[in-house]
């Protein structure tokens, strides 16, 4: 019997690209307005953050802390005063993460999601930095693991186990909600949690593994969720 259904975020519940440059755009003019010594508007800022990742892997997967220490890295090379960068970064961040959370819901999928909840614990498994709380969802989801707060990104099963403790399911009890044939389905089927691959009409190419079941618009979750208890009472 299916008690958890979680949900990958970023792509799944809403589109993120138009997100986050939206917030990197936020960010940018901030600094413009109030650190205009940094010059921020003109650093290759994907140059910076692959720089930043060789030389520091252990910031990889994370997306905060990575964004915190290339923010650092450009104020401590700027005319910013040592004992005021905490400061600014903490302003700086709290730009971006408020507009990280603004996001746009795809059509159809806060009715979803508040048909699931009345039957099924909601709850999100990323490896971004959306804040679930800070979104129209909120109230529907009982928990959000990211991969910054366990400290381990999907495709590794640690975040997914943490969601399975936390919620004392099995994992034959969980479906996951992804885009990604990877990190999200390959990576929930190796533990046995049953899978819905949310992706393009036109997409054929998956992971290694096949989802319980594919569709192509959040709006058919509910069928997708019916589909997976009705195979299970027939076993």
């Amino acid at each position: 019997m299916i008690k958890v259904i979680a949900f990958d975020l970023d792509n799944t519940l809403w589109e993120s690209e138009f997100v986050i440059r939206r917030a990197e755009a936020r960010l940018m003019q901030w600094f413009k307005d109030n650190v205009p010594q940094s010059k921020y508007d003109t650093i290759d800022m994907r140059g910076l953050r692959q720089e930043v990742l060789k030389k520091h892997p252990e910031l990889s997967g994370k997306v905060t802390g990575l964004r915190r220490f290339i923010i650092s890295e450009i104020l401590k090379a700027s005319t910013v005063e040592t004992c005021s960068i905490d400061e600014t970064i903490n302003a700086a961040m709290k730009v971006f993460l408020e507009a990280r959370n603004e996001v746009e819901l795809f059509p159809g999928a806060i009715d979803v999601i508040k048909i699931l909840a009345k039957r099924y614990i909601i709850g999100a498994i990323t490896n971004g930095n959306a804040d679930i709380n800070s979104t129209t969802l909120a109230a529907y989801f009982s928990f959000s693991f990211t991969a910054e707060t366990v400290g381990s990104p999907k495709p590794c099963a640690k975040i997914f186990r943490h969601a399975l403790n936390f919620t004392n399911c099995l994992p034959q009890e969980m479906i996951y909600v992804g885009d990604d044939p990877i990190l999200d389905i390959d990576a929930a089927n190796a533990l046995g949690i049953h899978t819905v691959w949310l992706t393009d009409s036109k997409s054929t190419k998956g992971g290694n593994t096949k989802a319980n079941v594919k569709i192509n618009n959040i709006k058919e979750l509910t069928g997708a969720v019916s589909a997976i208890n009705q195979s299970l009472d027939q076993q």
